[in-house]
């Protein structure tokens, strides 16, 4: 069993390593649980053994909406119960978020064997509080960064990075590209990030003389980019490619060839940062400063210390700035992606997986 969803950002390490177990082991049954969002929907819709339950943020202090988010908690440990019981699975990996709570927390009660995966510096509030009876915990960052966790448990695997099917066509075709100038990808993750939506619209006149970008716009900012969308002329359109969400069209992981195609990536720094680092390509990096426990500030602290990515505080974030940044990444002869292979183990998938098989095989 397989859990994960909500974003992104756990859905589409959730189907990596189901791509990666269905592969490798033709016959064996797996499941995915999620909440059934619709970023999750692009990643789980072809999966036959897809399932969702309830599942509510448990918060600190007591409110009406946090009381029915408890409500939606409790309801999701029963239907995970019933589920487990269902399915009976050997083994249950858990990517995190608030859909594996109530999963492993049903799981524990039910005596399962489960391993986790933790995509930041900063463990989240879930992981953390599954970490303790985890059989295995998998992590994206060096070993130092997580202390207090059994050494003989916890194993550094990297990101769990996207199925690279590389295909003989260009990446930048896929975009409707058909000039050779530099290509920017700039995306606010799944959710989208309006403060980098606007900062990007007030430069896009400059920026679409001299380069071709690739915008996910995110479903907090798509309407105002569609807006802006339509004033472009016809051969600012060529060289503007807007969407939602970069899922999977036609068997091509758009998210994946976006990362590929682009000469620089400008992100917030979750979970994406560490695959655009495998993949060597230089990163802005404008941290989200709500980010729980301020982990991704960290991340790009990360990044940036180790001279692999440049950084824009959210608070400083204006056009001028966003532009004087991409001028500056593109006229430097700075390799920021020298160190790149040393930051992140890139077989995280693997490591895993094979994880996984050992604990069925040994059962």
């Amino acid at each position: 069993m397989l859990v994960g969803g909500g974003t992104g950002g756990h859905a589409a390490p959730i189907l990596a390593i189901f791509q990666n177990l269905s592969k490798r082991e033709p016959n064996l049954k797996i499941h995915v649980v999620g909440v059934g969002s619709g970023e999750e929907k692009y990643f789980f819709s072809k999966i036959s053994n897809y399932h969702t339950i309830k599942s509510g943020k448990l918060h600190r202090y007591l409110t009406l909406k946090n009381l029915a988010e408890a409500t939606k908690f409790v309801s999701g440990i029963v239907e995970s119960m019933i589920l487990i019981k269902k399915i009976k699975p050997k083994v249950i990996f858990s990517k995190g978020g608030h859909v594996s709570l109530p999963v492993i927390t049903a799981a524990k009660f039910l005596k399962v064997p489960y391993f986790i995966h933790e995509s930041d510096i900063e463990m989240g509030k879930t992981n953390k509080m599954m970490s303790g009876s985890a059989k295995k915990v998998f992590v994206s960052f060096p070993l130092k960064y997580y202390p207090g966790i059994e050494s003989d448990k916890i194993i550094w695997t990297g990101p769990v990075l996207r199925a690279d099917d590389s295909v003989s066509k260009p990446s930048r075709s896929y975009f409707g590209f058909d000039n050779d100038k530099p290509v920017i990808f700039l995306t606010g993750g799944s959710q989208g990030s309006l403060a980098l939506t606007t900062a990007l619209i007030g430069v896009m006149d400059k920026l679409l003389l001299k380069y071709d970008l690739i915008h996910q716009a995110g479903k907090h900012s798509i309407e105002v980019s569609k807006q802006f969308e339509s004033t472009l002329n016809e051969t600012d359109r060529k060289s503007y490619y807007l969407a939602e969400f970069l899922a999977n069209e036609n068997g091509i992981d758009m998210m994946w060839e976006a990362i590929k195609a682009a000469d620089l990536v400008v992100t917030r720094a979750g979970s994406t940062i560490a695959e655009v680092a495998v993949l060597k390509k230089p990163m802005i990096l404008i941290p989200w400063k709500h980010a729980a426990q301020n982990h991704q500030l960290k991340n790009a602290n990360y990044l940036v210390d180790n001279g692999a990515a440049s950084m824009i505080n959210e608070d400083d974030l204006s056009p001028e700035l966003l532009l004087e940044k991409i001028e500056a990444n593109f006229s430097s002869n700075k390799d920021h992606t020298s160190s790149y292979k040393e930051l992140f183990p890139s077989d995280g998938v693997k490591v895993i997986c094979d994880n996984i098989i050992k604990e069925i095989e040994d059962k």
